[in-house]
């Protein structure tokens, strides 16, 4: 008996999805319940709807609080899932359209910009297609889910895994086109203790770039989940923490600037991803 490290097939995607989709629920919620219990908040997306020439903008931000934490807890329980996923990602669409685009970046903005792009969003609904493609499939196969391997809970993992390896990609790739910025962060790395700082940043831009290659190709990717939650973990304990909302208080969702809720939410993916591919013995 032995192990398959290297390319070995899925299994239990409908409990990695189920992770997934308990991450997801959890993320999404954290933003109105916040808005609920500081109500400025609320009036601030109130105006900002207004801005861009929305009718009852005011009446509509508290409509959309009401929705998000509707449909979050419908992802918890279970219940209504092709609905809630539907509803969470019309919200995030226009926050697309109102607030985020045409930018990308959602961390690592340049000092002075505070207007976070749309990777965020667009992780979230993709993540959101894949849980609301299982569950609109799942009727039409024997096996219940989440708990199985259907043919519809491996092919929304596979929709994850490129996904999520696609969207972290463009990070290094665009630090590489910053060498000036890359070694200065190594500078940083060695003035608060770490060895040969320089180029530890620059090998995380080639273990990330290679991690997610090796994700899209579907190689190695226990080694390649290892590999990003490693550099997402290390963002979290150097740059990110102790705050959650990736976006401050100028776009009224959280206190705080480029927190863990991104990180948090990439990491979850790779558990899940991880999970599903980590070697099972098979015969000699």
């Amino acid at each position: 008996m032995n192990k398959d490290w290297f390319n070995g097939p899925t299994h239990d995607a409908g409990r990695s999805l189920n992770i997934i989709r308990i991450a997801v629920a959890f993320i999404l919620i954290t933003h109105p319940v916040y808005a609920l219990l500081h109500p400025a908040n609320v009036r601030g997306f109130g105006h900002i709807l207004e801005s861009h020439h929305v009718l009852f903008g005011a009446l509509l931000a508290w409509i959309v609080m009401f929705v998000q934490v509707g449909c979050s807890l419908a992802l918890f329980a279970r219940r209504l899932v092709i609905p809630a996923c539907i509803g969470h990602i019309f919200v995030l669409l226009v926050g697309i359209f109102l607030i985020h685009a045409p930018g990308w970046r959602t961390v690592g903005l340049p000092d002075g910009d505070h207007q976070p792009g749309c990777e965020f969003s667009v992780l979230l609904i993709a993540l959101l297609l894949a849980i609301l493609w299982v569950h609109r499939r799942k009727a039409r196969e024997e096996s219940p889910l989440p708990g199985g391997n259907t043919p519809s809970a491996y092919r929304a993992l596979e929709f994850v895994r490129i996904a999520s390896a696609s969207i972290l990609i463009i990070h290094p790739i665009g630090g590489l086109q910053d060498p000036a910025g890359l070694n200065d962060l190594g500078v940083y790395f060695s003035s608060i203790g770490f060895p040969f700082g320089v180029q530890l940043v620059w090998g995380s831009m080639f273990l990330q770039i290679a991690s997610s290659l090796a994700l899209i190709a579907r190689r190695l990717v226990v080694p390649a989940c290892f590999g990003h939650m490693l550099v997402l973990v290390t963002g979290i304990w150097l740059f990110h923490s102790p705050h959650w909302f990736v976006i401050g208080p100028d776009n009224v969702v959280g206190p705080g600037k480029e927190g863990i809720e991104y990180s948090t939410l990439l990491i979850s993916c790779f558990v899940s991803i991880l999970i599903a591919y980590w070697p099972r013995r098979i015969d000699s």
